[in-house]
């Protein structure tokens, strides 16, 4: 039986390498290793992420530079290419996957000295830049759209369409009936109820809308996932004690959770940043998403893909988001539009194992 590595992060990068292990553990001995994000460009990127996601515009736009392409290769591999050796060598895998860009020129330089075959999965949906890119392998990519953005950038890199790789819990939640996950999770199973997401590690522009929920006026119930932003979630305490006095809605912090997707399916929208796990969790459960922020320049295509395949709103002005919630808090019925198109979103990404399988034979 052939063996394969997979190689990934303890961000975003690790729910998509856990969702393709899923795939590959039924038919292959697999490995899933996860490498610590350098300690410089992970307090950077989170300070960004958390407090100024538009700045991340600038350095995106850096990252589209071919020049500056070997630069980045050459400071990530004196980061982690011992690391990425000791894993292969203690694996000796056939096949090698990776889910975070960073370690792609090392692996690269490694495929033929142990002779495994190397394959790019690109954690972002429609926005990526030429840093992503492996031009020596296969790089699996979520559309057509995205196929052609790859072979634009890089037209000698190999691209495959495959779509997009959630765990499968979030689709077996999906079929399950909101108000009796509700009751699971100790919610009221009739009430209206919003999940507020906020990413793994908890940005803060998720408290831009709160407003729209601390009014006695609505007989609801707000989850607000707070990841591990432990600032964030002690703020949301906060925000609970608040309603409570007033007589506002039922507000529930939760911290970082596996549970996630019982969340997600209890509810009757998602609003948050507009992450691609996310959006795509919530689409595997059923749930329209309405995207209220983003990181500009390496999430504009997410936004792209709530609007082209038509699974939610998008709206980032403060002042005509918090009304287009409120309007939906009146009136549900205006989510029902959605679920075909969910339905159909959800599908195609289900295709994602046999495609997978597919580009895993020799």
């Amino acid at each position: 039986m052939e063996k394969i590595l997979i190689v990934t992060t303890d961000w975003g990068h690790g729910s998509i390498a856990k969702s393709i292990r899923e795939v590959t553990e039924k038919k292959y001995k697999t490995d899933l290793a996860v490498i610590g994000v350098e300690p410089f460009s992970k307090v950077s990127y989170e300070l960004i992420y958390k407090y100024f996601p538009s700045l991340f515009k600038i350095v995106f736009w850096f990252s589209e530079i071919k020049i500056l392409k070997k630069l980045f290769d050459s400071y990530v591999e004196r980061s982690y290419k011992g690391k990425i050796r000791s894993v292969i060598k203690r694996s000796k895998p056939n096949i090698v996957m990776n889910t975070y860009f960073a370690f792609n020129s090392s692996l690269e330089s490694f495929k033929d000295k142990f002779s495994f075959r190397f394959i790019n999965v690109l954690a972002d949906p429609l926005t990526f830049s030429r840093i992503l890119i492996s031009e020596n392998t296969k790089n699996l990519v979520f559309d057509e759209y995205s196929l052609r953005k790859l072979k634009t950038f890089e037209p000698q890199a190999d691209g495959q369409l495959v779509g997009w790789f959630t765990e499968k819990k979030f689709y077996e939640i999906g079929k399950k009936e909101r108000s009796s996950v509700r009751k699971e999770l100790g919610l009221s199973p009739n009430r209206f109820t919003l999940c507020i997401t906020s990413g793994s590690e908890g940005t803060y522009h998720v408290l831009k809308i709160v407003k729209t929920f601390l009014s006695p006026r609505y007989d609801i119930q707000v989850l607000i996932m707070c990841g591990n932003n432990k600032q964030l979630l002690d703020t949301v305490h906060t925000l609970r004690s608040v309603s409570e006095k007033i007589g506002g809605p039922k507000i529930i912090a939760v911290a970082y959770t596996k549970e996630i997707h019982k969340y997600m399916r209890a509810a009757d929208i998602v609003v948050g940043k507009a992450g691609p796990n996310t959006i795509f969790e919530s689409v595997a459960t059923l749930t329209p998403f309405f995207a209220i922020s983003h990181v500009a320049g390496q999430e504009d295509g997410n936004l792209e893909i709530i609007k082209r395949y038509g699974v939610g709103f998008v709206e980032e002005r403060i002042v005509a988001a918090t009304k287009n919630i409120q309007e939906i808090i009146e009136s549900p019925k205006r989510l029902a539009k959605f679920q075909r198109n969910l339905k159909i979103l959800a599908k195609y990404c289900q295709t994602s194992e046999e495609n997978l399988l597919k580009v895993l034979k020799p």
